[in-house]
Order: C-alpha cells, then sequence, then structure tokens
C-alpha cells in the first residue's frame, strides 16, 4: 500500500515521515545538482579578454608607478640609516640624533623598526654615571630622510630629526 505525497501538504507539516523525509532530501538534492551543473557550465564556457590594448597599457604603467614608487620609499629607507656614524655604549650600537635640546641615542635595531605608524620608542641620553632613557613618539615619513619625533607622548607634536653622518 502505496501513500500519495502531496508537496503542499508535506511543507506545512512540522513531523516528517520516513517516506516524506525521503521525498526532500530527493527534491534538495536534485536542485543541488542542477546547481552545481549550471555553475559547472558556466565555468567551461570561453571566457572573453575583455581587455583591449589601452587598458592593458594603462594597467601596466599603473603597475610600474607603484614599483617604482615602492623602490623609491624603500631608498630613502635606506638613506635614513647609511653612512651614519655608529656609537658604542657596552655591547650596543647606537645612532646619535642631531638637532635635539641634548645628545640623544637611538639603538641601530629600532631604527629598523620604525614606520609611518607611531610608535613609543626609548631614546637613550649619557649622564656623568650611565646612559638615561627618555620615552618619546616616533615615526617615518615616506618622503623625508630624517625621523618625525615627538618629545612629549600625550601631546603631540613632530619634529624631524637626522642620524649624524660618519666622519671623515
Amino acid at each position: 500500500m502505496e501513500k500519495h505525497t502531496d508537496v503542499e501538504r508535506i511543507v506545512s507539516k512540522e513531523i516528517y515521515t520516513d517516506e516524506e523525509k525521503a521525498l526532500i532530501m530527493k527534491r534538495l538534492d536534485a536542485q543541488r545538482r542542477e546547481s552545481q551543473r549550471k555553475a559547472q557550465q558556466a565555468d567551461t564556457s570561453p571566457k572573453q579578454s575583455g581587455f583591449d590594448e589601452e587598458e592593458k597599457k594603462r594597467i601596466l604603467e599603473r603597475l610600474n608607478e607603484n614599483r617604482l614608487t615602492q623602490q623609491r620609499y624603500a631608498q630613502i629607507k635606506v638613506q635614513r640609516t647609511e653612512d651614519k656614524q655608529i656609537y658604542r655604549f657596552g655591547s650596543k650600537r647606537y645612532y646619535k640624533l642631531l638637532g635635539m635640546e641634548r645628545e640623544y641615542y637611538i639603538p641601530v635595531e629600532e631604527c629598523e623598526k620604525i614606520s609611518g605608524k607611531p610608535r613609543i620608542v626609548a631614546l637613550y641620553y649619557q649622564t656623568l654615571d650611565a646612559l638615561q632613557q627618555k620615552d618619546v613618539l616616533m615615526k617615518t615619513e615616506s618622503f623625508s630622510k630624517g625621523f618625525h619625533i615627538s618629545q612629549d607622548v600625550l601631546r603631540v607634536y613632530y619634529k624631524m630629526y637626522e642620524l649624524e653622518n660618519k666622519r671623515k
């Protein structure tokens, strides 16, 4: 004795019999297979390259500009620390910042970590006893060969300072 399954009657129910569950699963599987088949057909259909020569040329120019910009930023980053005087205090190496109210030194490792995003960096100054530490806010600008330093971490005002060149 086979039961007749009416779709409207099945949809309105909250609890399904095993036959109704099998029918629902069969229909859902058929829908899934159909959508997969359509997706595969869309993927295998020949695609047109929508770029004409002008668009290709424009894209290549934009890529070349980005490459040149990154290259310029890398050159400036190297110029910030290239041929600069290095001081040794104990086992650590430091660069000396010029133009500040006293002789501040920054560790060589810290210079490589500084980027366009401001961060708190410890600068050191020499007293009779030892090196003392002062925290400042420091960042770099992509167009500048120096470091931008705000002496007060809370009241931010940046001023550019460069490192001391090597003595000849």
